[in-house]
């Protein structure tokens, strides 16, 4: 199993509705927000790697009011 982890630095106004549009991504397996220097921590999961990727490429680039964006692969 792949996981990706996706720390999202969101404008504050939209971010229960980034966090609604996040959860509807079919690889999603948690959001939550957090403290800090990010305002959410999204897990991504898959069988496939590649699924996770085109899933932060393809939908989650797309999501308006994200800011900034960092994301980290698990290895195993």
């Amino acid at each position: 199993m792949s996981e990706a982890y996706v720390l999202l630095n969101v404008n504050y106004k939209k971010q229960s509705a980034i966090i609604d549009q996040v959860k509807k991504l079919s690889t999603v397996k948690t959001v939550k927000s957090v403290y800090g220097i990010y305002d959410l921590l999204v897990i991504f999961e898959s069988e496939n790697l590649q699924v996770i990727k085109a899933e932060i490429d393809e939908n989650l680039h797309t999501i308006d009011g994200i800011e900034n964006l960092t994301t980290l692969i698990s290895v195993d």
